[in-house]
C-alpha cells in the first residue's frame, strides 16, 4: 500500500517482502520476534514479554524514516519483517532451536538480523547461529543485569542464564576478551556474576563508571574490545533503562540509562561498520504506561538503522 503521506514516509511504509530485496541492497534487515517468556518465567521474573514483539512492532511501524530514507530509497538498504517464530506449544528448548536455525540463516545470507525478543534466554540461540557458522564475534550487552545465573537443574535455560551458557562453552569462537557487560547495576548484580565475568577474562562497565567521564569515551573503549571480531552482536536489555524511561520491562530498575545515552551507544556501534546482530528483549507490554517502553524500544531500532544507513553513505 502507498503511504497515507508520500512525503511523510514511515517505517511501515518501507517494509519489503523477502522476495523484493532490491538485487543492490548493500544491508538488508531482517525483524524477527521471538514472543514467549518461559525464560523469564523459570527466572522468576514478571510474565508478559511474550507480547513485547507486537508490541514494540507497532510502535516501529509509525516512526518517521528521515535518519535512513534516502539509503533505502535508493535500495541500498532495506528492512525485511520475517514475522515472529512459531512459539506455541513448544518448549523453551524448541523455541531456541527454531530462533537458532532462522538467525543463522540470516547470518548466512549476509543480512542483518534484529530480534524482538522475549526473555533475554533469546540471545542464546543468537550466540550458538554465530559458533554455528563459525566466525569470530564479539558480544556487548548493555543491562543492568549480568545474566551469568547458573542453569536450573544443570540443563534448564531462562532468562538469567544466557551469557552464562555462552562463557562456559568448551570450544567457543568468542573472541578472548570480546564480551563487555555495560551498564550493570549495583543494586542489580551479585558480587559473584561479576567475578564470574571478569574471572573469564572478559569486561564490566558499571553504570556509575558511565558517569565518571563521557559515556562517549567509555562506550568507545567497550566496543573496541568486541569489534576486533568484526562480527559484533549487541543485546538490549530494556531494563538498563531507568524506569521513568521504560516501566514495561520484566525486571524494572529506579535507576538506569536515559534514552540518549543508548542512543549515543547504538549508532555508534552500528556506523562502526563491526555490528553483525541486533536484539531488543524483556519488554514487557503487561507493565507499559502508554506505550512508553514499547515506543523507546522501537526508537532505539531506529537508531540502528540509522547507524547502519551512515556506513552506506560513508
Amino acid at each position: 500500500m502507498p503511504p497515507l503521506d508520500p512525503s511523510d514516509p514511515r517505517i511501515g511504509d518501507l517494509i519489503v517482502d523477502a522476495s523484493a530485496i532490491p538485487a543492490r541492497a548493500e544491508i538488508v534487515c531482517m525483524l524477527m520476534g521471538v514472543p514467549q517468556d518461559i525464560g523469564v518465567v523459570r527466572n522468576n521474573g514478571r510474565a508478559g514479554s511474550a507480547d513485547a514483539p507486537s508490541a514494540i512492532r507497532a510502535a516501529l511501524m509509525k516512526l518517521a524514516s528521515s535518519q535512513f530514507l534516502d539509503v533505502v530509497e535508493a535500495g541500498r538498504m532495506c528492512i525485511v519483517d520475517s514475522g515472529n517464530i512459531e512459539t506455541q506449544g513448544k518448549t523453551l528448548e524448541q523455541i531456541h532451536d527454531e530462533q537458532h536455525d532462522a538467525v543463522a540463516r540470516v547470518l548466512q545470507s549476509g543480512h542483518f538480523p534484529i530480534v524482538l525478543g522475549g526473555g533475554h534466554d533469546c540471545a542464546w540461540p543468537t550466540i550458538r547461529a554465530f559458533e554455528t557458522l563459525n566466525r569470530e564475534y564479539g558480544v556487548i550487552n548493555i543491562d543492568a543485569h549480568a545474566d551469568v545465573r547458573p542453569l536450573q537443574n544443570d540443563d534448564r535455560a531462562h532468562s538469567g542464564s544466557p551469557f552464562r551458557q555462552m562463557l562456559e562453552q568448551p570450544e567457543s569462537r568468542l573472541l578472548p576478551g570480546g564480551f563487555v557487560e555495560f551498564g550493570l547495576q549495583g543494586t542489580s548484580v551479585a558480587a559473584s556474576h561479576l567475578a564470574f565475568v571478569r574471572d573469564a577474562g572478559m569486561h564490566v562497565v558499571m553504570l556509575d563508571d558511565t558517569r565518571k567521564e563521557n559515556i562517549v569515551f567509555v562506550w568507545d573503549r567497550a566496543l573496541a574490545h568486541a569489534a576486533r571480531s568484526q562480527h559484533v552482536y549487541l543485546s538490549l536489555d530494556m531494563d538498563a533503562f531507568a524506569s521513568a524511561y521504560a516501566p514495561g520491562v520484566s525486571a524494572p530498575a529506579a535507576d538506569g540509562f536515559t534514552p540518549h545515552e543508548v542512543a549515543s551507544c547504538l549508532q555508534s556501534a552500528a556506523s562502526s561498520g563491526s555490528l553483525a546482530a541486533f536484539d531488543i528483549v524483556e519488554m514487557n507490554p503487561r507493565f507499559d504506561l502508554d506505550g512508553r517502553t514499547a515506543k523507546l524500544a522501537a526508537t532505539m531500532i531506529g537508531e540502528v538503522l540509522a547507524g547502519l544507513a551512515f556506513t552506506i553513505r560513508s
